[in-house]
């Protein structure tokens, strides 16, 4: 198999971003860096016949770059792509592990096991269950990949045949929400999407994570958390989303974004960013702002 690496960066952390590669290389990936930083942070990579740099000139947003490195694999004649974040840390053979369940080039669509980087608990998957809302998968020690519907990006792998069948990333999301809504129309279209046990990540979301007890959640930047609470709205708004699972989405953004607003500094700041986020969602307004 042609197996392509796409990492969508932004102002990174060289040093990580270098292990990565190597790492990926060495398992016999192609890696092509789609960088969205408004500056180039690239300039010490330098192109070769293992690694693609695409220089974006700007911030367009996760799902443009991640379809920049889709069409280029395509051009490629990949068979398979695997999408990673900037700071993403794998293990010896993390990718053939991964991959092991493909058989052929039919559609299909593998995740890894994820742990937080900081306190170390697993991530949940999700299932849709009989009223179209989602629930939490665990691995529960499992040694056979499981059937889900939900899966987050890093870290995840598709066959060609996935992005030809369902088509490419929604880049009306610009940055929160993007793989849900892609793993819900995967589903639509029946692609089939499993975790694999075998392969197992280190992953960090926001700032920081807290447990408050009636909820665990994370904390982001101002600027991240205007799309965490704009874009459930904008899912709301796609026909292949249930009407109902759409709506626990926003009302769930809206309660975590409303409450975690208590743990950070600038609580004026983000209080202005809740309120523009809703009617921002409310109108449909889409993509970077």
């Amino acid at each position: 198999m042609k197996i392509f690496a796409v990492i969508v960066t932004y102002n990174p952390i060289i040093e990580n971003l270098t292990h990565l590669c190597d790492d990926l290389n060495r398992e016999g990936v192609y890696v092509i860096l789609v960088d969205n930083s408004e500056q180039t942070a690239l300039s010490c990579f330098h192109s070769n016949l293992n690694i693609e740099i695409i220089n974006l000139n700007g911030n367009f947003g996760i799902a443009n770059a991640q379809n920049s490195g889709i069409r280029y694999a395509l051009e490629k004649s990949a068979d398979v792509i695997v999408f990673f974040d900037q700071d993403s840390g794998i293990e010896k053979g993390f990718v053939s592990n991964l991959l092991s369940p493909i058989k052929n080039n039919n559609p299909i669509v593998l995740a890894p096991v994820f742990y937080d980087e900081q306190q170390g608990f697993e991530y949940p998957s999700f299932r849709f269950n009989k009223f179209n809302l989602l629930n939490k998968v665990y691995s529960n020690n499992s040694v056979k990949p499981y059937e889900v519907d939900v899966v987050i990006s890093s870290g995840s792998a598709a066959t060609i045949a996935v992005f030809e069948k369902a088509g490419l990333m929604d880049e009306d999301f610009f940055i929160d929400f993007v793989d849900i809504e892609w793993s819900i129309r995967c589903r639509k279209n029946e692609i089939p999407i499993y975790v694999v046990p075998q392969a197992k990540m280190i992953h960090s979301i926001g700032e920081k994570s807290i447990d408050i007890g009636i909820m665990r959640g994370f904390i982001h930047s101002s600027y991240r958390s205007y799309y965490k609470l704009r874009n459930p709205f904008l899912l709301l708004r796609k026909s292949h989303v249930p009407i109902i699972l759409g709506v626990k989405e926003v009302i769930a953004a809206m309660v975590h974004q409303f409450v975690f607003m208590f743990y950070v500094k600038k609580k004026r700041t983000y209080f202005k960013i809740y309120l523009l986020a809703i009617f921002d969602g409310i109108k449909g307004i889409r993509g970077k702002n």
